[in-house]
């Protein structure tokens, strides 16, 4: 699975970084599946951890992957991948408002 973070936007106080929305896209290479969310990570650890104007955009996305980590599993892509393995499953139902459509079996 690849992920791709981008991060948004950001909130600070005196150089120290607050809070980020992020948006973050999943491909899974097999399939060519693609899924993506986004969402705002509001930090818990207010400690500098370098100088705001050399912070990147993979710094915070690293540092927001971090926090969402629990027993070795983040959180954000956990969600990411069931999307994944959902879609893989093939489990779609038809729309309820929509009428039913049936399909020839050969």
């Amino acid at each position: 699975m690849i992920y791709t973070w981008k991060i948004t936007e950001v909130s600070s106080e005196d150089d120290v970084i607050l809070h980020a929305k992020y948006h973050v896209v999943a491909l899974d290479e097999d399939s060519k599946l693609i899924v993506e969310t986004e969402g705002n990570w509001w930090f818990s650890d207010k400690i500098v951890k370098k100088p705001f104007s050399d912070v990147t955009e993979q710094d915070i996305a690293s540092w927001i992957e971090k926090e969402a980590t629990q027993d070795g599993i983040c959180s954000i892509k956990s969600a990411l991948d069931n999307q994944i393995a959902n879609l893989k499953s093939g489990l779609k139902s038809s729309l309820p408002w929509k009428p039913s459509t049936f399909q020839i079996k050969i």
